[in-house]
């Protein structure tokens, strides 16, 4: 991967972007993970910048986009690696919340 390795994953993810694939799935896993390579890594561009020179970077409404995908799907499965459920709480009662 080069040193811009949300570049590669930001292909990945254009790849899916109209119907991203399922999240319990193989393509879907890889998919998710390109989506956090990206958004960690790939600085936004200042829409002054835009005009100015042209420089790689996420535009600012790509960049929302994919931050709305990435909580669509992390809600999904609010268990996160666990989608069975994280097990039995410590006696918390979240209800007096």
């Amino acid at each position: 991967m080069s040193d811009n390795g949300w570049e590669d994953a930001l292909e990945e993810l254009i790849a899916f972007l109209q119907d991203p694939p399922a999240a319990d799935t193989t393509e879907g896993r890889s998919f998710d993970a390109a989506l956090r390579r990206v958004l960690a890594s790939a600085p936004v561009i200042s829409e002054g910048a835009l005009d100015e020179s042209p420089s790689l970077g996420l535009d600012p409404s790509l960049r929302e986009r994919l931050d709305d995908l990435a909580r669509r799907r992390a809600s999904a499965n609010p268990f996160g690696q666990h989608p069975n459920g994280i097990g039995p709480t410590l006696g918390m009662d979240l209800g007096q919340s």
